[in-house]
Order: structure tokens, then sequence, then C-alpha cells
């Protein structure tokens, strides 16, 4: 029982209705503070005792009306139970005035705190009303008691009576107030999330529709590039058949066998170019879990895989010491460094000693991993493009175009940026990338 009557005073909690369990809570608080200031005053007031039975008449109903709308509260009735206290509390001072119709009597101030209560449970057009109302109501009491239709007050207001009432009255509206700024804040501070939330939407909307953009351009150049690529070996293999059956007729082995290695090479090159789309349509959907590496393993491993083209072309690699350990994809980050290495090799040109320099460095507080190197150097206009899917600088090198593609996408994928600086042409580039530290 003690346990049902402490539920029926709570605040009551409505499930998937914030706005309603706010509204709740404040009417809750309302509720018992009305209750409370009657019960003082009418207790606490001095009044002749002669008016003592039309003061309980006046208070006990309100307070049996307070009690009832506490109910309808806790049935989830918010919006009606709001607007009959506010109409309570004009018929409360209504009819104490109409008792006692004179600017003497404290009910007069009161109706003060329905304009506040009318702006706090319903809207600013229902305070507007309910002043407008409010001010009416006490000219015509005030005008019918002057002019004789209603008696005047029929026992003097002491000062401490009128002190008391006056008191109960800027209590009651310095909590009202109160409860007001705090509901502005509050919802203040819920537009303000609101609004913060629809940005970040629109930010994260605005990003998909230019990563939807640029998939669908690179989409476009895939397309075209896989179907000229593919199309063109499958010509190339085409034609030499047909050179091959002749020269098998003619019994010419060497210009044969030349012919059959060139369909070799463009087989293989099919077959590189479909490994690396594979490859690269695989990035971001199948991962290994990450882990935490030393980046020097990572560049120990790369080299390996790297060491036929850096000794065909004699480069020297130097690696700085004491790199940091890294958070990520193991064989993915060896590939994107395989792919930098080389790359830098193949575009080495005619510099006579070719140097590859791997390390980090720290600017702005954060740490940035770079490969450099001393080769031909790349122009700025083309930073961008090198980027790109099958967007190959040099047409006739070797290669598919797919490389640093798949690099910036695995860079991506672990939450980091690439890019390209370069003074210009034979001046060395620097691919420079941020990667997540281990621990970090």
């Amino acid at each position: 029982m003690v346990t049902n009557i402490r539920r029926w005073f709570s605040s009551p909690i409505f499930e998937n209705n914030e706005e309603k369990t706010r509204v709740a809570a404040l009417l809750n608080t309302i509720i018992f503070m009305f209750i409370a200031s009657a019960i003082l005053y009418g207790v606490f007031s001095p009044i002749e005792r002669s008016a003592i039975p039309l003061r309980m008449i006046i208070i006990t109903p309100f307070i049996l009306i307070m009690l009832s709308l506490k109910q309808a509260v806790n049935w989830g009735h918010t919006h009606w139970a709001g607007t009959i206290i506010v109409c309570a509390l004009w018929l409360l001072l209504t009819t104490s005035m109409v008792f006692g119709s004179t600017y003497n009597n404290p009910a007069f101030m009161g109706y003060t705190v329905v304009v506040v209560c009318a702006g706090l449970f319903l809207n600013w057009r229902a305070a507007i009303g309910w002043g407008i109302f409010s001010i009416l109501t006490g000219a015509v009491t005030l005008t019918l008691e002057q002019t004789g239709q209603l008696q005047p007050l029929l026992y003097r207001v002491s000062p401490l009576s009128f002190w008391t009432a006056e008191a109960l009255y800027i209590l009651v509206i310095t909590v009202l107030l109160s409860l007001t700024t705090r509901k502005i804040d509050e919802s203040f501070a819920s537009a303000k999330h609101e609004l913060a939330e629809r940005q970040r939407i629109q930010t994260e909307r605005e990003k998909i529709i230019r990563e939807l953009e640029t998939k669908n351009a690179e989409l476009e150049r895939f397309t075209y590039t896989v179907s000229h690529d593919l199309k063109s070996t499958l010509i190339t293999i085409g034609g030499f058949i047909g050179l091959l059956e002749e020269d098998a007729r003619s019994g010419n082995t060497v210009k044969f066998n030349k012919d059959l290695e060139r369909i070799r090479d463009a087989k293989d090159k099919m077959h590189r170019l479909l490994n690396e789309l594979l490859e690269l349509s695989r990035i971001g959907r199948m991962m290994n879990p990450p882990t935490n590496i030393p980046f020097a393993q990572i560049i120990d491993e790369a080299l390996i895989l790297t060491r036929g083209r850096l000794m065909a072309g004699h480069v020297k690699v130097d690696v700085c010491k004491d790199l940091p350990n890294v958070h990520g994809d193991r064989p993915r980050l060896v590939e994107v460094l395989q792919n930098l290495i080389d790359n830098a090799a193949k575009f080495m040109g005619d510099q006579p000693h070719p140097l590859i320099e791997i390390g980090e460095r720290t600017q702005g507080g954060e740490q940035i991993f770079f490969v450099r190197d001393n080769g031909i150097g790349i122009d700025q206009a083309f930073y961008e493009r090198i980027f790109g899917l099958f967007d190959k600088l040099d047409a006739k090198s070797d290669g598919t175009g797919v490389g640093l593609a798949l690099v910036k996408r695995i860079i991506e994928v672990h939450g980091g940026r690439i890019w390209v600086e370069s003074e210009g042409k034979g001046k060395g580039s620097t691919f420079l990338f941020t990667l997540p530290l281990a621990g970090k």
C-alpha cells in the first residue's frame, strides 16, 4: 500500500514519449506547490474569525480539483490537465473577488499567476489571451463593486495577511518563472542538438553523395577501361593466332615462337588486370583482423617483395630508425608499401643514383609516414589524377594503373589519408599517408 501511495504521488513516466514525461513532471511539481500554497495561506494567513468558513469554502474545492488533476496527469491527460489548472486558478481568484471585490483583496494580485501558468502549460498566445481576460475580469469586478452590484470586502485585511498572500504569490511566480526558464533552456538545448544532428546528417549525406559521384565516375572509367583493355588484349591474341597459322604453314619457327611469346604476354597482362581488379573489389569487404604491428616490419616485408625491381634498377633504400607501431590489417599494409616502393623504383628515369627514403615525420601534432624518391617527379596538375583507377601518366609504362588506386583505398579503409608532394619534373616525389597508431 505504501508503495502504491508513493507511486501515486511520484511523477509518471511514459515510455517512448519523453515530452509527455517532461510535462507530467512539471505539472506534478506545480500541482503540489499550489496545494501546499493554499494550505499554508489558509492556516497561517491572519483573518477574522467570521471569514474563516468563507475561506474554507474557496480553498477546499480548489485542493480537491488539484488532486483530481493529479490523477488525470497520472493517466496521461497532461494537456487538458494544464488547461483546467489555469481555469481553476482563474475561478478561485474570481470567486474571491466576488465575495469581496476591492483592490485591497489579496486575490487581485493572483491573476499574474494565471497568466504565467497559461504561458507555461499552454503557449504564448494563451498567456496573452488570459492576461487580457484577467485584466478585464478585475475591471468588471471592481466596477460592479463601485456600482453597488457586488458587496465590498466584509472584513478588514490585516497587513500581515496581505503580506503573506503577496509572499506566496511571489514565491509561486518565482518557481513558475524558473520552471519556464528551464523549459526554454531545455527547448533551446533540444533545438540546438536537433540542429547539430541535422547538420551532421546533411554533412554525411553530402559526403555520401560525393562518394557516390566519385564511385560512379570511377565505375564509368572502370567499365570503359576494362572493356577497352580486355577487348584490345583479345584482338591482339586473335591477330597473333592468325599469324601463328601462317607461320605454321610456312614453317617459320622463329617467327612462330615470337608470335607465341606475344600471345603469352597478352594473356599475362589480361590475367594481371583481372587479378588487380578482383583485389581492388575486396578492399573494405574482405579484411584481416587488425593487429598492432611495428611499421619497420611492414617495410621489411615490402622490401623482400620488391627486391627484384630494386636490384634491377640499382635502387638504394634508406629506412628511418625508431618507427612507431601501427594498428591495422598487416597484409594490406604490406601491400601499400609494396606498391609505393615499386612505383618509386619504376619511375626513376635516368637518375644515376636512384634513392628511396622511407620514414615518418610529425606535422601539426600528427605523425605522417612517407615514401620519398629522387625520380622523375610529378607535375602538380596530376596530384589527384594519379590516384584514380587506370590513370597512368605514362601510357607506355608497365602495369595496369590500379596500384595507386589500390593503395588509396586501403589507406582510407584504415581511416587515414594519402597525398603526394613534388617540386616538379626531375625533382622526385614524396607520397605521404597517415595510419592509426597502436594504442590510439
